[in-house]
């Protein structure tokens, strides 16, 4: 059984899955880094060479495919869950973890990176519109959620670690 990471981007998915998975000694797995990999090039140069629609049509493929992969800890990307097969799989598994944290916080961790505006507009006029949309999916997918607001990676990354213990078969690599 894999934990499953949900959450907008800022939210802590790959920083704190990486370290619960090297708490665990368990593979972890970013797929916005697989998406890059299948493409050859950069989550930003991929929106801005071939467009969200192409972007998410590679998410799409990678997400169903770590659906099926067993013992380990996944960041999904952050909008994956509009997708509904992969939201079909995703409410299918018991590890799935939604990594919340307000608008405003969200927007404070990603202002000055390279991610790529979905909108066009400022990340703290972008995050709560798209967060509005996703919320419901990231609700109605998850089966546990973690604020995410105000704690360091290393104490989420305890409570993931805490979580994958729980998880059926967890032991299964």
């Amino acid at each position: 059984m894999s934990l499953f990471l949900i959450g907008m981007r800022g939210a802590g998915k790959t920083c704190s899955g990486r370290r619960a998975a090297a708490l665990l000694g368990v593979p972890f797995v970013d797929a916005d880094q697989r998406v890059e990999e299948r493409a050859g090039q950069g989550v930003e140069a991929i929106f801005r060479e071939l467009g969200e629609a192409a972007f998410r049509s590679l998410e799409r493929e990678v997400t169903l495919e770590l659906l099926q992969l067993p013992g380990a800890i996944i960041a999904t990307g952050g909008g994956c869950v509009m997708d509904p097969d992969v939201r079909g799989g995703l409410c299918q598994l018991p590890g799935v973890i939604w990594l919340k944290a307000s608008g405003e916080e969200l927007s404070r961790r990603i202002s000055g990176s390279n991610r790529p505006s979905l909108t066009g507009a400022p990340a703290w006029r972008e995050i709560p519109q798209i967060l509005s949309r996703r919320e419901p999916h990231y609700l109605a997918c998850a089966r546990g959620t973690v604020d995410t607001e105000g704690r360091t990676v290393e104490d989420v990354a305890r409570g993931l670690q805490q979580l994958w213990q729980e998880l059926p078969h967890h032991n299964i690599r």
